[in-house]
């Protein structure tokens, strides 16, 4: 998939998304907390969170202007982590359906690519394959170019390169399945899986995926902050030069230029190596890999298959939508915005995935660029966005 065929694909992605409703209200209730790195954190229900406090415009602005994206307050959570993996049902149902991101802790040391993939055995097994490359500031104008792996390995300690890529049918055997996607009512629908690899420090733009994404850590660890699409008025997402990809300096945030960032909550999740963690669609999203060895493997799958016309009819939608709709222009922000809460509305309705079949390896599954009868099984473009 070229570039300019991923822009076309963001446009025709969007346009079920007016079956949205207005924002919901986002009021967080006080919680038991104490002091720990600056931030205040909190238990509530045997979760990890922060305090979701309130600060003056001022306060705001002190905190955050010219700072690091999320400075300006500190999460309202930490996202869940699970120390054992979970069953299809059980993720699709608690996590997909309601958009709620989690971690799963360990579930990739399980894979043969977490003991083969070094770089000696990468060089002897698959150095000569291409890949497609990209800054590690993640500058979308300035992409450089393809290379084969083994040169790659021969430069990446040094140069200003980080490998972002479809990963190859040949090193999809060693990738296992991740036991909560072993099911016929996801894994019939991925989308794509992409291969990242860096000497880390690289930091992506805020970006959202139009596809459920679960980011796999293979060697190193990330730091991802999440925002609900809520906020995508607040994150000037109208704006935006490249659609779905904000111009908002992540390193330096000019509340200045962009005063609204202040609104903003966001979730924070820790990826350790061998670790996990679910993005849900359409959640604003921000990757920081720290220095080191960076190995990560993302798997899409589309999103609500199971929205027929005979569910969509019965779809609960507040009395004052069809209003709403008059008054409302339904910008890309609003229309993002409004498509979560049709998510969590609609929620409660899903009917339960069977996993009748299950299967373990990555290679059994043919994934949409693999498909075309006329298409060589070569190496994709790496998408727009890197994690």
């Amino acid at each position: 998939m070229t570039s300019l065929a991923c822009r076309y694909f963001w446009t025709i992605q969007l346009a079920f998304l007016c079956l949205a409703s207005s924002l919901p209200d986002t009021n967080a209730a006080s919680q038991s907390c104490s002091t720990n790195d600056g931030h205040d954190s909190c238990c509530q229900n045997g979760e990890n969170k922060y305090t979701v406090q309130e600060f003056t415009d001022e306060e705001l602005f002190t905190r955050g202007h010219l700072k690091p994206f999320g400075s300006h307050r500190p999460p309202d959570e930490i996202v869940e982590e699970l120390p054992f993996m979970i069953s299809p049902q059980d993720f699709y149902m608690k996590y997909v359906v309601k958009h709620k991101p989690v971690v799963i802790k360990g579930a990739v040391k399980h894979w043969p690519a977490y003991k083969l993939w070094t770089d000696d055995y990468l060089e002897r097994t698959y150095g000569d394959m291409m890949f497609n490359m990209e800054t590690k500031d993640d500058d979308k104008y300035n992409i450089p170019k393809s290379m084969k792996l083994k040169e790659f390995l021969g430069i990446y300690h040094q140069a200003d390169r980080y490998l972002v890529d479809e990963v190859p049918p040949d090193m999809r055997k060693e990738i296992i399945l991740p036991l909560c996607l072993r099911c016929e009512e996801i894994d019939k629908y991925f989308f794509v899986s992409y291969f990242w690899f860096s000497q880390g420090n690289t930091s992506s733009a805020i970006h959202i995926d139009t596809d459920e994404n679960m980011l796999c850590v293979v060697k190193g660890h990330k730091e991802v902050l999440m925002v609900s699409p809520e906020y995508s008025a607040d994150l000037y997402a109208d704006s935006s030069r490249v659609l779905g990809v904000l111009d908002i300096n992540v390193a330096s945030v000019d509340l200045e230029k962009y005063p609204r960032v202040k609104n903003v909550h966001y979730l924070k999740a820790t990826v350790d190596e061998g670790d996990m963690v679910y993005i849900p669609q359409m959640w604003w999203h921000h990757v920081y890999s720290r220095v080191g060895r960076q190995q990560a493997v993302a798997l899409w799958w589309k999103s609500k298959p199971w929205l027929k016309n005979g569910v969509r009819k019965s779809v609960p939608f507040p009395d004052h939508h069809k209003q709403m709709k008059k008054k409302v222009k339904h910008s890309y922000a609003n229309i993002l915005a409004e498509y979560e809460e049709w998510v969590q509305n609609v929620s409660d309705i899903q009917p339960m995935i069977t996993c009748k079949e299950q299967q373990v390896l990555m290679s059994a599954y043919q994934f949409e660029t693999d498909k075309s009868p006329d298409a060589e099984q070569t190496l994709g473009d790496g998408g727009d966005l890197e994690e």
